[in-house]
């Protein structure tokens, strides 16, 4: 089947109007901000599809023909994963917005282009309710961001896992749903405890390899009556370590930020001037009854004191930016003012953060990047001392000499993270990730791939295989 006649067919699966392969549609699909490390590449078609009915039947005609499919969910998008390195379809699915919220499950039940920003709102009818927001745009989508495992100001407390069951649709076009909707006569899809594997954790950090989520079920959780926010700076990297640890190890914070910032990094990123070359702070998220809160400052506060951290008097706007942030959607995306934000985000032990610290901060004096921000965030459950790492940078990838330094530092900066030590890296994101380095786990990992996708058609070129 020629290029019109596959255009043709999608036409009238989804309607002339969501359908295109005109190069100026295609374009901007082609790259996101890591282009240094996954080449841009167009897609041949780009389709928008609005119900489950017209994603299986894209993907039955897709794998007949054997052309790869890249599902899309909100276009905020990083590092290469939605780039169609093969070409083919590319699925952007932001029509898809249903929401549904069950307030007695405290589940909402949401589709693929539904982002922050709309399901916030959507929750405004429910005040004593709420999703967490990631350390990413409004825009973002839940599904997307909740189904790669993303980042919260809240991770200290409640951890990173807030997706229960999903709706898939493999290459075949059937659908499989996960969790308790696979039991006969289910009380409700909301739950991830079924009579065999949680197939849901299957399809996690699987970025659109093995089919297309179409639908997910999430948890919410209970608004909290107050949110407060303080900035503790340290004399050292060293010395905010063990009140994080404390501040983890007692639950008394919701998250716990640790950062560090070069001068050029604080005033990007955090429009604050340092009188030292160097800035060490700790972001702290309280929450809880006005009561609670109130204590939990006392002791925070008394444990700061101790390694001789000083509280910092921020103005009443820069507070509240970080409260709206935690309490409904990032508004504010700071990292990226001065043009491109690198990050080699992993998992690790917070023993090791020195380590972590150190690795970054010594490569960027070897490539002389200026823009050197450091940050760690405790994971809950703390249990092997679970630590989010993010040594980052910030430079212009409208300069080829950055470009070839960046690209450089990063294959340094990877190496030295596995010789340090982690649990593994943030997403499987490609020239990251390699599953030929994971032995059994990567074997495994690459035949349940071709199990489900023979044809290889779901997104190609990215983890697990290559």
């Amino acid at each position: 089947m020629n290029k019109p006649e596959i255009t043709s067919q999608l036409a009238n699966i989804v309607g002339e109007e969501y359908v295109s392969d005109d190069l100026a549609d295609l374009i901007p699909y082609e790259r996101d901000d890591q282009f240094p490390f996954v080449p841009p590449h167009r897609p041949d078609y780009v389709v928008r599809p609005r119900t489950i009915e017209e994603i299986q039947k894209i993907l039955r005609l897709a794998n007949d023909h054997k052309i790869p499919v890249v599902p899309f969910a909100s276009g905020i998008n990083r590092k290469g994963l939605c780039i169609a390195s093969k070409g083919g379809i590319l699925l952007d699915m932001r029509r898809m917005t249903r929401i549904e919220i069950d307030e007695e499950m405290m589940i909402a039940t949401i589709e693929p282009g539904v982002n922050f920003a709309q399901l916030v709102v959507a929750l405004n009818d429910y005040p004593h309710l709420r999703c967490l927001t990631p350390d990413a745009p409004a825009t973002a989508s839940v599904l997307a961001n909740y189904m790669l495992r993303g980042i919260y100001a809240t991770s200290t407390r409640y951890g990173i896992d807030h997706l229960l069951t999903m709706k898939i649709i493999l290459p075949n076009g059937e659908i499989l749903d996960t969790g308790s909707a696979a039991t006969p006569n289910t009380i409700g899809p909301y739950c991830n405890i079924v009579n065999g594997p949680d197939l849901t954790k299957l399809f996690q950090a699987n970025v659109g390899t093995m089919g297309v989520a179409v639908e997910g079920r999430i948890r919410l959780y209970p608004m909290p009556e107050k949110i407060r926010f303080l900035l503790i700076s340290f004399p050292s990297f060293e010395s905010m370590l063990e009140p994080a640890k404390q501040y983890t190890i007692q639950n008394l914070v919701a998250g716990v930020w640790i950062w560090t910032f070069t001068e050029d990094a604080l005033k990007t990123i955090m429009q604050l001037k340092s009188a030292t070359p160097e800035w060490f702070a700790l972001g702290l998220f309280l929450e809880g009854t006005s009561t609670e809160v109130h204590d939990q400052e006392d002791q925070v506060l008394a444990i700061a004191a101790e390694a001789k951290g000083e509280v910092l008097k921020i103005p009443p706007d820069f507070e509240n930016e970080f409260v709206l942030d935690h309490r409904y959607m990032r508004g504010d995306v700071r990292g990226w003012r001065k043009g491109n934000l690198y990050g080699c985000s992993c998992y690790g032990t917070f023993k090791n953060l020195v380590a972590y610290y150190k690795a970054g901060k010594k490569l960027c004096e070897k490539y002389g990047f200026e823009g050197y921000h450091f940050e760690a965030l405790p994971v809950s459950p703390f249990h092997g001392q679970l630590t989010y790492i993010d040594p980052c940078i910030l430079w212009d990838g409208g300069d080829p000499a950055q470009v070839t330094k960046i690209r450089a530092f990063h294959q340094e900066l990877r190496a030295a993270l596995l010789d340090i030590g982690i649990y593994g890296f943030f997403r499987p994101f490609p020239g990251v990730v390699n599953s030929q380095e994971l032995g059994m786990y990567g074997e495994i990992w690459r035949k349940i791939k071709q199990l489900i996708d023979p044809n290889n058609i779901m997104n190609p070129g990215k983890p697990p295989l290559d």
